[in-house]
């Protein structure tokens, strides 16, 4: 391995994963709604995935995120769940910075560190995505390392990766394109009379991907899950109910939160462009990838996390074909000052991501009175129906003993029972007069919850006689739905409670 020697290296680790337990506990909340049900589900407390009968689950779990799951699950053994899931946050940040870093060091390019680390230095918005505890800085990491293994021919070590990736998220299956695009650039670079397919990278993909979904421990149910969860809803975003990170993506959402790593892939190509019979294949192939995520990032924000440190990547790699010969660094107070302005801007962003969490993420215990009460006088198994599927992770967090009706994704609702969540829907936009009688013939709930702030929500469920107020406190209310007027549903008047 070309740099900097290995002790070297575990002090950027550390120092990374430092950094990044830092921005973590400046704030308490968790970022993101999706880590309350992550780390319940990592925590064991219960054997696969009960909460969500009326979805496609109820034919048996499938967890395409095993492997993170799998990794989330000793943060949990020693530290409390908020505790686990925000060290195993910074920590899986950290491991896909040094992957990056790793990359940069492998192929020579200059200045490794400070590619590493300018992509959150100029956007707080991907530096918040993978503090997220989910998955997508594993997937970073692991995309990272597997990109740099197939264009280094290291066949067996992708294999590996390729399995690893299955297990770990299903946008795993965009190695295989990648894997076909960087065999025709190896072959249209070849000379013209020694030509020939080097079809091993995207068999070695192909092997190990369809190896890891092989013998998931969830197979054979993975393959149909995987068609439902991928095939299905990437052609069908339109018509299928997705999460608002697939659709609200813009060239002004991409200006404004990634323009970095824009300006980084434009002068990465024109690098590339410039370097004529130096151009390399790895360069090549990660100003492909970063281009493609680019525009993916058009269609959604989610897409941001992988184009801005990619298209820094491959900057940094057009930078090295542009000039190969050892970076030398000169005068010493420059040096310095470029030190420091990296750290100003490290410094900036994170501040504004910590503001922006700050502002916009509920207390993570806000909850939890709530469904305290719950499990005083709510037996367990019970259906507790909610009025936003996004609701979900936090009341499975908090009331795990409880079945849901939608969470996770809408579509998984959606495809299950495209009636059911047609109602569900209208409910929640305060469709009808009486939402109790659904409720409790079409959902089997014989209590709601009411999730607050709900604009016009409050209002529109105490004019509802066959649904009675049994709790209340500045974060939910808590119903008894009946079989008529309030009278006949309500419990006595001891059994109410409201919180102070």
């Amino acid at each position: 391995m070309h740099g900097p020697p290995l002790r070297v290296q575990a002090l950027v680790a550390g120092a990374l994963l430092l950094g990044s337990l830092v921005i973590q506990f400046r704030f308490p909340q968790l970022i993101g709604s999706d880590g309350f049900f992550h780390i319940r589900l990592a925590s064991g407390a219960v054997d696969g995935m009960p909460w969500l009968p009326h979805s496609v689950f109820a034919t048996g779990w499938v967890d395409h995120q095993f492997l993170f799951h799998l990794l989330l699950a000793p943060f949990t053994w020693f530290l409390t769940d908020l505790v686990a899931a925000k060290v195993a946050a910074a920590t899986f940040a950290a491991v896909a910075a040094f992957a990056c870093y790793r990359l940069l060091l492998a192929e020579r390019a200059p200045a490794a560190l400070l590619y590493t680390l300018l992509p959150a230095a100029v956007s707080w918005h991907f530096w918040l995505r993978m503090e997220m505890p989910r998955t997508q800085a594993l997937s970073l990491a692991l995309l990272v390392t597997a990109l740099g293994a197939l264009s280094r021919g290291q066949h067996v070590r992708l294999f590996i990766l390729s399995w690893l990736y299955a297990w770990l998220y299903h946008v795993s299956l965009v190695l295989l394109p990648l894997a076909v695009a960087h065999t025709m650039l190896v072959a249209l670079r070849a000379p013209g009379g020694q030509r020939r397919i080097p079809w091993q990278g995207p068999l070695a993909v192909c092997g190990g991907l369809l190896a890891g979904l092989a013998v998931h421990p969830h197979s054979p149910r993975t393959f149909s899950f995987m068609y439902q969860h991928v095939v299905l809803k990437v052609l069908n975003a339109d018509a299928l109910p997705v999460g608002m990170e697939w659709q609200d993506g813009s060239l002004s959402a991409l200006l404004h939160s990634g323009w970095g790593g824009l300006l980084a892939l434009a002068l990465g190509l024109v690098l590339w462009a410039a370097s004529k019979e130096r151009r390399s294949g790895v360069a090549a192939l990660f100003l492909l990838t970063a281009s493609a995520a680019t525009v993916a990032s058009l269609l959604g924000t989610r897409f941001l996390e992988y184009a801005v440190p990619l298209s820094f990547l491959a900057l940094a790699l057009g930078l090295r074909d542009f000039d190969p010969r050892p970076p030398r660094f000169g005068w010493r107070p420059l040096r310095w000052a470029a030190g420091l302005g990296l750290g100003a801007m490290l410094l900036l962003s994170g501040q504004q991501l910590i503001r922006s969490v700050q502002q916009t993420e509920p207390d993570p215990e806000r909850l939890a009175d709530a469904m305290s009460w719950a499990a005083d006088h709510i037996p367990a198994g019970e259906t507790l129906f909610h009025f936003s599927w996004n609701d979900f992770p936090e009341l499975v967090f908090h009331g795990p003993r409880y079945r849901y009706i939608a969470g996770l994704d809408p579509h998984f609702l959606a495809l299950h029972d495209p009636e059911l969540w047609d109602l569900y829907e209208k409910i929640g936009e305060g469709w009808g007069s009486n939402p109790s009688k659904a409720i409790r013939e079409h959902f089997e709930a014989r209590w709601a919850i009411l999730v607050l702030p709900y604009e016009g929500g409050d209002e529109l469920l105490s004019a509802d006689s066959g649904l009675s107020e049994v709790y209340r406190d500045a974060a939910a209310i808590i119903y008894r739905v009946g079989d008529g007027p309030a009278g006949e549903a309500a419990e006595p008047e001891a059994e109410r409670q409201t919180a102070p």
